[in-house]
């Protein structure tokens, strides 16, 4: 039906022409599983919930309780939080975790890029682990670079602090949650 036609999807600094109906099912496919991590899914609401407590120290624990995730790895994503310089851990009776950056220059995009960087998209991304044998030919391995940078790209412009005030009910959901009361619908 579509194949022969010459498609196309622009997308803030990028215009994509697709040459057929299945490039164009693989592009769409392609968006429907980009997807993060949970690792940096839990940095993001680690950085959330820090960034709208400045003045209280908040523990791992009580984050992990939250959002029911597994203790350790949550301490695993706080941990390089930490090494990172985006946290500072406070240790001992009464310690926590707090930002170590305004949430005004902790930058999304350039996070993500830093999270996501040891996480191929797809196994061509990877030198090193690549087994496809498509690699000499393929076209496809460039649209989705350009994807996958689009994707991040579109996140340069927002930082923590710009993403708190996105949603008005972000920061009384947040304060309810951080003080362990029940969150209002």
């Amino acid at each position: 039906l579509l194949s022969g036609l010459l498609f196309h999807e622009y997308n803030a600094h990028f215009i994509y022409y697709f040459k057929s109906a299945l490039d164009l099912r693989i592009y769409c496919r392609y968006i429907e599983i980009m997807q993060l991590s949970m690792f940096s899914d839990y940095a993001l609401r680690v950085l959330v919930h820090l960034a709208n407590s400045p003045e209280t120290l908040l523990s791992t624990r009580q984050i992990a309780d939250i959002h029911n995730a597994k203790f350790n790895h949550l301490s695993k994503v706080t941990t390089w939080l930490v090494t990172q310089g985006y946290v500072e851990s406070l240790r001992g009776r009464g310690g926590g975790l707090h930002l170590a950056k305004d949430p005004s220059e902790i930058n999304l995009g350039q996070l993500l890029r830093q999270l996501e960087a040891d996480k191929p998209l797809v196994e061509c991304f990877n030198a090193q682990t690549n087994t496809c044998q498509l690699i000499p030919a393929c076209g496809l391995m460039f649209a989705l670079k350009d994807a996958q940078e689009a994707f991040f790209a579109a996140l340069d412009h927002v930082t923590i602090a710009n993403m708190m005030t996105r949603s008005p009910n972000m920061s009384k959901l947040l304060n309810a949650l951080n003080t362990g009361q029940k969150p209002q619908s």
